[in-house]
């Protein structure tokens, strides 16, 4: 599943101008990275070292092919203010339960960050200061297949000042994301999706609908549910860190 970050249209609240934004849309497509040689070399390296370094605990990465990608590469102050950053989430294994995945900061070809993580996340796009602290947040959009039904999932993660998940959407932490049956029935498969936009500020406000459609159009809600205030509740990441050489 691919993602992508569109600003949406300015919104009047009392006498003061506030720019809503569209956070997560499953109908939009998020592009390939496009990477440089160097770029791409560099995040290989770390995430070697990492499987090396038996970053991801025992046992994990006993049946570890060599399935290197890089899923979503994002330009951020994501460390320290006013830094111009790239942030890259990789994944090193494809396997279940979980793959093993990382997520490197980088300035220029420095390290300033490398986190690891057994997930299933398919992509990463960057979400502009939404609480206004000088730095830039990451939306890690995943989902998992099983059976013919796809489950999908949204973690929007802060690594500065404090490294720490903004909120969590999954199928325990309502609403979900995305979720479809396309491969489970032959026809009049469905998928519903919730549609999230954010207005920033020192405490966002976030809201959402409801999405629904059908399985052979992707891009196109056959229904559209009403708009409802969300809260989204900050949590640890619970990563822990990579090799930086």
């Amino acid at each position: 599943m691919r993602r992508a970050l569109l600003t949406l249209t300015l919104l009047t609240a009392g006498h003061a101008l506030a720019q809503e934004r569209v956070l997560y849309d499953s109908r939009l497509p998020f592009p390939e990275p496009r990477l440089t040689e160097s770029e791409r070399g560099r995040v290989q390296y770390l995430a070697g070292q990492a499987l090396a370094q038996d970053a991801w605990g025992a046992g994990n990465a006993e049946y570890c092919m060599n399935d290197f990608r890089i899923e979503g590469a994002s330009p951020g102050s994501f460390t320290v203010k006013g830094r111009a950053q790239m942030a890259y989430l990789y994944t090193q294994c494809y396997q279940r339960p979980g793959n093993l995945q990382g997520l490197v900061i980088l300035e220029g070809l420095n390290v300033a960050a490398h986190y690891v993580f057994v997930d299933h996340y398919s992509s990463m796009y960057a979400v502009k200061d939404i609480n206004r602290n000088g730095f830039t947040e990451l939306a890690l959009d995943g989902g998992f297949t099983g059976q013919g039904y796809t489950e999908g999932w949204l973690d929007i993660a802060e690594l500065g000042p404090v490294r720490r998940m903004l909120g969590q959407l999954n199928y325990e932490r309502l609403p979900q994301p995305y979720q479809d049956n396309c491969g489970a029935v032959e026809s009049g498969g469905r998928w519903t999706s919730a549609l999230i936009r954010v207005t920033p500020g020192p405490t966002p406000r976030y809201t959402w609908q409801e999405l629904t459609g059908n399985c052979e159009n992707q891009r196109v809600a056959t229904k559209i549910g009403p708009v409802k205030p969300l809260k989204l509740t900050p949590a640890p990441t619970g990563w822990d860190k990579g090799p930086l050489k």
